[in-house]
């Protein structure tokens, strides 16, 4: 757990059901989950987290990235399984989340089961693809967000307390463009978990240390020639960071990236954004429930 700190946790657990942690992404909250929760309670013991500094978890101290590395928040994730009772599970992760999500895959595969990632390959290649003008467009919040501080938090925060930003980021990176698929409670959460000034650094935060840390551990994964042992199902959108317009689309997909990280690995896309489970959630679970339920 953070140093002082804690981590909030939403959990509906059963004895006779395996474990399953979720982790949002940005710029949202464990909220996120909430479309595909009443298909996996009957196969799952179902644990929902906020991360560190993320909507009701608590904000640390961090320069440049420090207190916010997917490193430190897989620990996050460990310690929040164990207070539950569990020394193994599988984790799904969405966009920080997957990252998080891979980054556990990495640090500790004695603990995870099978884990999935939603619409990320990791952080070096992303990096990577900036070459290509369409990614780097598709995702320009990437560097925007690593700036230096205040310069990004002032920017969003604006006159409107950085509800302008949330609500672009939300519908841009939808199939549609528009925030139809996250309904009027779900945006009343994430404008109220985002627009927040502390909230706002911390999120900042975390993009900085993708930047100057995350990708760093990748790097050395790759140096080293390690790769993730645990079965990975790989899940992405057709119109999300990783097709349209995105990283390799001219010489490899999402799958034949994630396979430069991962032994076990197997991929599909479905026709949708961003926002996997709120914009296309009965296709998430066609694939996902098979991989999971698999012995």
């Amino acid at each position: 757990m953070p140093a002082g700190g804690s981590i909030f946790v939403r959990a509906k657990t059963d004895a006779d059901k395996p474990p399953l942690l979720l982790i949002h992404g940005y710029p949202q909250t464990h909220v996120e989950w909430h479309p595909i929760i009443p298909a996996l309670l009957p196969h799952f013991s179902v644990v929902l987290i906020d991360l560190r500094g993320y909507g009701q978890s608590s904000i640390v101290p961090s320069t440049n990235g420090s207190g916010y590395s997917k490193r430190l928040m897989a620990e996050d994730c460990i310690a929040v399984m164990a207070k539950l009772g569990y020394s193994k599970f599988s984790v799904m992760g969405h966009d920080r989340g997957a990252r998080v999500t891979y980054r556990l895959a990495f640090d500790h595969p004695e603990v995870l089961t099978k884990a999935v990632v939603l619409d990320i390959i990791p952080t070096a290649a992303m990096f990577e693809s900036f070459g290509n003008t369409g990614s780097a467009l598709k995702a320009y919040h990437w560097l925007f967000l690593a700036q230096p501080a205040p310069f990004p938090e002032d920017m969003i925060k604006g006159a409107d307390g950085g509800r302008r930003f949330v609500e672009h980021s939300l519908s841009a990176w939808t199939k549609d463009k528009n925030l139809d698929a996250f309904g009027a409670a779900a945006m009343d959460a994430y404008r109220k978990a985002y627009c927040d000034d502390a909230r706002i650094h911390s999120t900042c935060e975390d993009y900085r240390a993708g930047a100057f840390l995350d990708r760093k551990y990748d790097e050395e994964e790759l140096r080293a020639g390690r790769k993730i042992k645990t079965p990975l199902l790989a899940v992405w959108g057709a119109t999300g960071f990783l097709v349209e317009g995105a990283p390799a689309v001219k010489t490899e997909g999402p799958l034949e990236t994630w396979q430069k990280y991962a032994e076990n690995v197997t991929g599909v896309g479905l026709e949708c954004g961003h926002f996997i489970p709120e914009e296309d959630p009965e296709g998430l679970l066609e694939v996902l429930l098979p991989f999971l339920l698999e012995n």
